[in-house]
């Protein structure tokens, strides 16, 4: 018997159940019945207020294998409300979120998102995460949870202070979509390129893959909105939008000044496993101008943080280009 159906009153109603497959773009839509720390939208489901943040769909059960799309973003908004919140150092330049996905009380992948960085401003950075949901997993309730929240398991030292605290704080869910296995429909494709030194393998991802290994200008120090009366006037925020575009544009030409090269020979690959923490071990079969071919042979219980790091150790985050990551389509 589903939770709660001993203690219903008189005042209420069924809830809409949605149909397989669907696609969910809004967070007013009526499938969307359950949000925690979350901030409901019109044009995307809802964005994160605080980590875990959790969004419940209301679905009828299609007795078969599911296939599930989440797919997120992080854009300048996002951002301003992470700042707002956390409050990091002010020096503290931004880095990349690493998000994990729940569903059903297990972990099902992750994504690194990393906005690009341009001479005035950042654009935005999105991902997509697909899982399979086996045909029983849906419950008698009919209701499907999406948590996204950060690692919960320790990061190794390679990783560890690499990647924003609070990740979950102030991303978005643009949309949710369910398939009923077997499906015609595409896969989404991973991102071009994650903007940072990291990427995530899914659970069920290749043995053998090529990473291509690049550079991108370095990201400054996270836009705060304004606190205080005084500075949330037009002329002061006016001077905060010059100086922080001021030290947008010398941290990118600083960085513009020290080159782009990257040895492939001085680069180093490790693995940890983001559902139990372990440490996944990398085989580096081949080395290119910009790639590495890699083997993973080990077993995986979960999505795998994969990082490379460089035998100087890391670069300065503000004034030199950062390494950038790429899955090349199919093994190498």
């Amino acid at each position: 018997m589903p939770v709660g159906t001993w203690f219903t009153t008189d005042f209420d109603v069924p809830h809409p159940v949605g149909d397989l497959p669907a696609v969910v773009t809004g967070g007013q839509e009526p499938t969307v019945c359950v949000v925690d720390q979350m901030v409901r939208g019109h044009q995307i489901i809802g964005r994160a207020v605080g980590d875990p943040a959790t969004v419940g769909l209301k679905v009828r059960p299609a007795h078969r294998p599911l296939r599930v799309a989440v797919s997120l973003q992080l854009d300048d908004a996002g951002t301003r409300w992470w700042g707002s919140r956390v409050k990091p150092d002010p020096n503290q330049p931004e880095r990349p979120r690493l998000v994990v996905l729940s569903s059903q009380g297990r972990i099902r992948g992750a994504a690194v998102l990393a906005r690009k960085q341009g001479w005035l401003r950042a654009g935005g950075s999105r991902e997509t995460v697909v899982f399979p949901l086996a045909a029983d997993e849906l419950g008698d309730d009919d209701l499907l949870l999406v948590e996204m929240s950060e690692p919960r398991v320790d990061l190794p030292e390679w990783a560890a202070g690499r990647f924003s605290v609070s990740s979950a704080i102030g991303m978005r869910i643009d949309r949710i979509q369910l398939d009923p296995l077997p499906s015609t429909v595409p896969v989404p494709s991973p991102a071009a390129s994650t903007g940072c030194p990291f990427l995530v393998l899914p659970a069920d991802g290749p043995d053998t893959l090529r990473v291509d290994v690049s550079t991108v200008p370095p990201a400054p120090p996270v836009p705060r909105n304004p606190t205080r009366s005084y500075t949330s006037r037009k002329p002061a925020r006016a001077v905060f939008k010059v100086l922080r575009t001021a030290r947008r544009a010398a941290g990118r030409a600083s960085a513009e000044a020290t080159g782009d090269r990257v040895r492939t020979d001085d680069l180093t690959v490790h693995g940890v496993d983001l559902a139990s923490g372990a440490a996944v071990p990398v085989q580096v079969s081949g080395r290119g101008t910009q790639s590495l071919d890699l083997r993973l042979p080990g077993d995986r219980t979960g999505p795998v943080l994969l990082g490379v790091t460089e035998q100087g150790g890391h670069r300065r985050e503000r004034t030199a280009r950062q390494l950038s990551c790429r899955i090349v389509a199919g093994p190498a």
